[in-house]
């Protein structure tokens, strides 16, 4: 008995890629009401950070309380950001539909910093706001969270 048909050639399929931040658009930027002429690429002239990709925003103007960071990774998860001992007054939220955890941090003195880890294929996103006006009783969250709702829609759609 003989099988009919046409062969069947496979088919490569594209690994998932880590997701750049630096691919928000100027005018998504703008949006949320940070400067769409500051954006700082990377982690600084020498400095590697292979897990991570990161780009950096600021408000307008000179003098700015604060810095947002967003970072992604394509082999870290929103699990390590749950699990890491590090962070702080970690609660789960959800950003619309996507899985989200948001902590703080005690890395430094000179900051107050929120962030929220976002669940995505593959990996994940850090949205942070570092707040550098640390006695003026700011709270950063609010702000990261008015930040990361004005961006979700940058955020690749193939979401987990």
């Amino acid at each position: 008995m003989g099988a009919c048909g046409d062969d069947v050639e496979p088919k490569a399929v594209a690994e998932p890629t880590r997701w750049d931040p630096c691919s928000i658009t100027p005018e998504q930027i703008a949006a949320t009401g940070l400067d769409p002429n500051f954006r700082e690429v990377g982690w600084g002239r020498g400095i590697a950070v292979e897990d991570w990709a990161r780009c950096l925003f600021s408000p307008r103007g000179f003098d700015v309380p604060y810095l947002l960071s967003v970072k992604s990774s394509d082999v870290r998860t929103i699990q390590d950001a749950r699990d890491d001992p590090s962070n702080l007054t970690g609660r789960n939220l959800a950003i619309d539909e996507l899985d989200a955890f948001q902590y703080t941090t005690d890395v430094a003195d000179s900051i107050i910093d929120c962030n929220i880890a976002i669940d995505l294929d593959p990996g994940v996103v850090v949205f942070t706001v570092n707040y550098m006006r640390v006695d003026d009783g700011v709270d950063p969250c609010p702000i990261l969270v008015r930040h990361t709702n004005d961006l979700k829609s940058a955020l690749p759609s193939a979401t987990k």
